[in-house]
Order: structure tokens, then C-alpha cells, then sequence
């Protein structure tokens, strides 16, 4: 791994010696980095600002949510250190496929929906369900990254902050958040995995804003006829408009995932 050329980003930092840019994105910038004392490969994400809090180790001891090695501020420079995601990211995966069977979309957004159910456990809110923060590890386990935006559900509405096309409603106007902002941001990723197509989508920033506030997308059986009627009623109920209309919690988002799995299993 080569070390990383001037880009305007520190060599180093943590001790550790960065190397190959992953991605930028509105909170970081992510680099590959190897660790001197144990030589393995750990992703370092350079923050733009400070974390909005600091949360204790518990609340990310989940398989499925991405271990944090380390965290700190080195000349200015917050940072983070955590897991190598060596299988790559959904948003990586969804590239070479137009939708995904029953399956495996059910067997994924279970994964998320347990990390979320453990978050929310704790009181917060992770904001940037994405298939960019969505990675894979051996055995096809899937992890939530990617937790700068995580903030306590009680307290003052927090700024409008998340990636366009997932943030709900609620989180585009700026008024209090809750779990089902989350379940209708993995809402959107479950309608991207079966149908192919994002629920809320434009040619710029505002058109995918308005879209989400404004829009009423197709449902997702209307696009693939293969698509159970039951999957069609999970996806719409997560991403109504109204949190009163979708599911209260992980919890009841899992069961109704659950229902169609066993549903499956039975044919």
C-alpha cells in the first residue's frame, strides 16, 4: 500500500500511517491505513468538524455495526479509527445489479434493522442510512458505518443534516427525529434493492428534497411484477410521509420482515 500523495490531507495521524483515499463525503474524507503494532488494514475517517458527541463504547458492540478502534483530535484534525470492511459497500454491490431477489434483500435489511433496534436501545439516532454507510464482511455479514451524524433522540431538533433521497421529511424540515426517521431512510434501500430505482430522485440536491416531501413513488411491485404484494406494503409503510404511518420501531419493521420470511420459507 503506497502512502498517501499531498492532497491536502495529513500523512499521519493516531500513529498510524495513511495511505489510499476511499471516499469523501459530507462529514470526511475515509483512508485506508495499516495499524504498525497489529500490521492489519483499518479505515481512519478525517472528520470536517467536531463530532456532535461523544458516546460510550457500548453503544457500537453490535455485529452488525462497524468497531471503533479509536477516536481523537491531532493539530485540529478530529478522526476516527475503525474496521476494515474488506467486502466493499452495498451502494458497491447495487452497481452491478439492477435488483436483488427476496432473499438476499430481506436477509440484508434484517441486519440493518438490528443494528438500528440496538442504536435506538441507547437513545440515538444514526441519520445517514445509506447504502454508502451499508458494508460487507466475511459470510456476507452486513455492518452500519459511518456514525457522524449520530445524535440523542431527546433534546432540541437537531440541524437538517443527512444525504438527499434517504433523510425523511421530518429530517429535511428540521423537527424532532426519531427511529422512524432511520426506518425511512433503510426504507428507501429496501425500495433501491428490489426495485432498482431510488423512491426520491432528481437531477439535483432540491429536486431529490422535493421529491421526498412532495413525491409519491410508484410501488415497488407497479415496478418489478415478481415483488410480492406483502414486500410492496413493508417498503411504502416504511417511507410514508407521516412517522404516525410507518412502523413504530425496529422491532415492529423486523417483524414484519420476519412474516414475509416465513411466508417464503412455507411455499
Amino acid at each position: 500500500m503506497n502512502p498517501l500523495p499531498d492532497l491536502g490531507f495529513p500523512s499521519q495521524i493516531g500513529g498510524l500511517d495513511l495511505h489510499a483515499v476511499i471516499r469523501c463525503g459530507s462529514t470526511g474524507s475515509v483512508h485506508a491505513a495499516i495499524d504498525p503494532q497489529t500490521g492489519k488494514t483499518v479505515v481512519v475517517k478525517l472528520l470536517h468538524r467536531p463530532p456532535a458527541m461523544v458516546v460510550h463504547d457500548v453503544v457500537f458492540n453490535h455485529p452488525n455495526i462497524v468497531q471503533i478502534f479509536d477516536h481523537g483530535c491531532e493539530r485540529g484534525q478530529h478522526y476516527v479509527v475503525m474496521e476494515y470492511a474488506p467486502e466493499g459497500s452495498l451502494k458497491g454491490r447495487l452497481r452491478s445489479l439492477q435488483n436483488l431477489d427476496t432473499d438476499t434483500a430481506l436477509s440484508w435489511i434484517r441486519q440493518v434493522l438490528l443494528a438500528l433496534d440496538h442504536l435506538h436501545s441507547y437513545g440515538m439516532l444514526h441519520r445517514d442510512i445509506k447504502p454508502d454507510n451499508l458494508l460487507f464482511f466475511p459470510d456476507d455479514r452486513l455492518k452500519v458505518s459511518d456514525l457522524g451524524l449520530m445524535c440523542p433522540m431527546r433534546g432540541s431538533p437537531p440541524a437538517p443534516m443527512g444525504t438527499p433521497g434517504f433523510m425523511s421529511p421530518e429530517q429535511i424540515m428540521g423537527l424532532p427525529l426519531d427511529p422512524r426517521s432511520d426506518l425511512f431512510s433503510l426504507g428507501v434501500v429496501f425500495y433501491r434493492m428490489v426495485t432498482g430505482r431510488f423512491p426520491f430522485s432528481g437531477s439535483s440536491v432540491s429536486a431529490r428534497l422535493n421529491a421526498t416531501l412532495l413525491s409519491s413513488p410508484p410501488w415497488p411491485s407497479h415496478l418489478q411484477s415478481t415483488l410480492s404484494r406483502s414486500i410492496s406494503q413493508v417498503i411504502m409503510c416504511a417511507i410514508s410521509k407521516r412517522p404516525s404511518q410507518r412502523f413504530a420501531d425496529a422491532k415492529k419493521f423486523l417483524m414484519a420482515i420476519d412474516e414475509i420470511g416465513n411466508a417464503v420459507m412455507v411455499k
